[in-house]
């Protein structure tokens, strides 16, 4: 089984935009290729965090989620901007709106999160 993604984005000094989608129960990858980002022009990340819902995240993934929540708040702070999180209606997207707030609570409880429905 090949290791977890690695993306370093420290090279990409005018990227505006960063799109995440997670396709797996991990996002420890999202928050690592953040923690390489060293543009000052970032506008807007957004993230699709398919199937995230927190009856089916372990306990190690929730950690990763508090580690996404509280670089994204850094990301908030340094950059001005609210990160989009995409949603899609049926299929539980639904759900997916209403679990926001556990996944990313700190991020939730500054308002700084913007939540969006995604088309399908």
């Amino acid at each position: 089984m090949p290791g977890p993604l690695s993306l370093d984005l420290s090279k990409a000094t005018k990227l505006k935009y960063l799109v995440f989608v997670r396709m797996e129960p991990s996002v420890q990858w999202i928050t690592t290729a953040l923690q390489t980002v060293k543009s000052k022009n970032i506008q807007d990340i957004t993230i699709y965090p398919f199937g995230a819902l927190p009856e089916t995240i372990e306990e190690a993934d929730y950690q990763e989620w508090r580690d996404l929540d509280r670089l994204l708040v850094q990301f908030g702070a340094s950059h001005s901007i609210r990160p989009r999180i995409m949603y899609v209606v049926g299929m539980r997207g639904k759900d997916m709106r209403n679990y926001v707030s556990s996944l990313l609570p700190e991020l939730t409880r500054r308002g700084l999160v913007n939540l969006a429905e995604a088309a399908d």
